[in-house]
């Protein structure tokens, strides 16, 4: 965990809203090595060179949600880990207050689905100094361009951006505090009861060309957030990088 992080937390982020930006991860980055602040947030309405894991190109256009939270980069590989699992349980708890008589589901390790769609990707980066938590949410267009389902929030919703965004930091400072103080074992029951896919059969991809796949039936999560997946002569095997793939 980050040292004396939960008395750091007790004071609420600030966020800083921008119109347009190559990348809300870098833009953090730059800010944190020009100032050496932490406990913020930077949005942008559009980022023009948006990424996503395995090196994808993460679309933004005018109208979704583009937001990176900062916080001191953990003194523990594991933890950086974990926290991406923390940051799953902040979108799903955000966007679902603003959308109703849906599934919303967590796909290992952040991902959010909403009736097995797509709505929300993160990417953490991480440097010296920080950890970036990325987040991008459909909010009024997604990408058609994709391998898989994809969905919006305005498909539910009408909220606007600000909102959400307001939502999304409350939610992330709450678990961020349980976190700092109990360790994510605490949070392990609430992430596997919003887990896609708990108890079923699931693909896991370690490479981005889905060449190298492992499939087991899913046992929910470890006390550091690795995945457990049952399967063959193995038993049940800990993976702590990969893709669950979602099939029709």
């Amino acid at each position: 965990m980050i040292a004396g992080s939960l008395s750091f937390y007790l004071c609420v982020m600030q966020l800083i809203k921008l119109k347009s930006v190559d990348s809300t991860n870098t833009e953090a980055r730059r800010r944190v090595h020009s100032s050496g602040r932490m406990n913020f947030a930077v949005s942008a309405e559009m980022q023009t060179a948006g990424r996503g894991r395995f090196n994808r190109v993460w679309q933004t256009p005018e109208g979704n949600i583009a937001v990176t939270l900062v916080v001191p980069r953990p003194e523990q590989r594991q933890d950086i880990a974990s926290l991406s699992l923390v940051a799953g349980l902040a979108i799903h708890d955000a966007l679902s207050l603003y959308i109703s008589n849906a599934d919303i589901r967590i796909k290992w390790p952040n991902d959010i689905l909403v009736n097995g769609a797509k709505i929300s990707g993160t990417l953490i980066e991480a440097d010296s100094k920080a950890l970036y938590i990325g987040i991008g949410i459909n909010r009024v267009a997604a990408p058609a361009d994709v391998p898989y389902a994809t969905a919006t929030l305005e498909q539910f919703s009408k909220n606007s951006a600000d909102q959400i965004l307001d939502m999304l930091i409350a939610r992330w400072q709450d678990y961020f505090e349980l976190w700092s103080g109990m360790g994510f074992a605490a949070l392990k029951n609430a992430y596997e009861t919003r887990m896609y896919g708990l108890n079923t059969q699931l693909t896991i991809s370690l490479d981005a060309e889905k060449s190298l796949t492992h499939t087991g039936v899913c046992r929910g999560i470890d006390e550091h957030g690795n995945i457990l997946l049952e399967g063959g002569n193995k038993g049940v095997q800990p993976y702590s990088y990969g893709d669950i793939l979602v099939l029709d």
